[in-house]
């Protein structure tokens, strides 16, 4: 019920303030945005590169073109413009500036990056509903995740925005789950080991192992944390066997991330892995019931993206049913759920 009651909230501000159809369905001020982050519009101006033709010098643009971009965002709010031609930021376009510091541009909204040319996949959202084809490999003839494999720069930017949720809620999951009776775990899909991390420090008995694309940023994270006697990471992929005979198996945030056969091939790694008494933990925010997402937008990305979707505790345990595992138990952490899964007899 909730989830409805945020849908007319929603419809009733877009009322109140008066936004219409035509607003709500714009193209052109996202992609000004877009186009302004890719340049480093904000950086530039933030150090005194202020007008037009000194940004398209800057920048290798049309001076012409550049200042029509920067004019719509003066429009819209994002900058200003004063009478001697000179663009500064508002509170909005500072927000140009604050992922991960001034020097970086946010991920997400940066077309030169993995996840920034994933957003304009949505121009084959029709497509994508009469095929069901993934957006991103039938417009770039490659997968997200093999394009963020060989895109170090991104594939560190998307770990960092992936830990950055973790960071949140990791006292919680340490705290709701008994993590070191797993003697050692694999946090499989791990990431820079954020995660793994904030468990060993809540659990000293507890060892680990991140499985990931790349195995250095994870490394790093455990050398400067003092952990590296007890952490180690191996470069890998999870739709392959995985290393055998930890006592725990997760996956955070993962699930979403993939077509339902995928799934079922990473937890039959797991269960394969775990055997005979080991035990698969998913952490993640699940839908709330059948047809209703906790975030339709990023519903609607796993599906462009990926071809994966925001499912329900009920659609991943009929996975995990599947290839041979039953819920042990759930457990609340933050606003996120820790589901235990052990193998049964298939």
């Amino acid at each position: 019920m909730a989830t409805f009651e945020a849908t007319a909230e929603t419809a009733a501000k877009n009322l109140e303030s008066g936004r219409t159809l035509r607003e709500l369905s714009d193209l052109v001020t996202p992609m000004a945005i877009r186009v302004a982050i890719t340049l480093r519009i904000a950086q530039k101006i933030d150090v005194g590169r202020l007008t037009a033709e000194v940004l398209a010098a800057d920048t290798g643009t049309d001076a012409d073109v550049l200042e029509r971009i920067l004019l719509h965002l003066v429009t819209v709010g994002v900058l200003t413009r004063n009478e001697r031609g000179e663009f500064g930021l508002t509170r909005i376009g500072e927000d140009m500036l604050v992922e991960s510091g001034k020097a970086a541009n946010p991920p997400w909204l940066d077309l030169n990056t993995v996840a920034g040319r994933a957003e304009l996949t949505f121009t084959r959202l029709l497509d994508v509903a009469r095929t069901g084809k993934v957006a991103y490999s039938a417009q770039y003839g490659t997968s997200f995740w093999d394009d963020l494999t060989r895109d170090t720069s991104s594939g560190t930017a998307f770990d960092l925005v992936m830990a950055r949720g973790m960071e949140r809620r990791i006292h919680e999951i340490a705290k709701a789950y008994d993590w070191g009776s797993l003697g050692t775990v694999v946090d499989v899909g791990g990431g820079n080991g954020t995660l793994l991390a904030g468990l060993l420090h809540a659990h000293p008995g507890l060892r680990g192992t991140v499985l990931d694309r790349h195995a250095e940023p994870a490394l790093r994270t455990f050398k400067d944390a003092g952990l590296s006697e007890r952490a180690t990471a191996i470069s890998g992929s999870f739709l392959k066997p995985l290393p055998p005979g930890a006592g725990g198996y997760i996956l955070s945030r993962i699930q979403s991330d993939w077509n339902d056969a995928d799934v079922r091939t990473i937890l039959g790694h797991c269960r394969k892995a775990a055997e005979p008494q080991g035990k698969i933990i998913i952490i993640d925010e699940f839908a709330t019931e059948e047809g209703v997402r906790c975030n339709s937008e990023d519903d609607l990305r796993m599906l462009v993206y990926y071809g994966g979707k925001e499912r329900t505790m009920e659609q991943v345990r009929a996975l995990a049913t599947d290839v041979g595992l039953s819920v042990e138990s759930l457990r609340a952490a933050a606003d996120w759920t820790i589901m235990e899964l052990v193998p049964t007899e298939l």
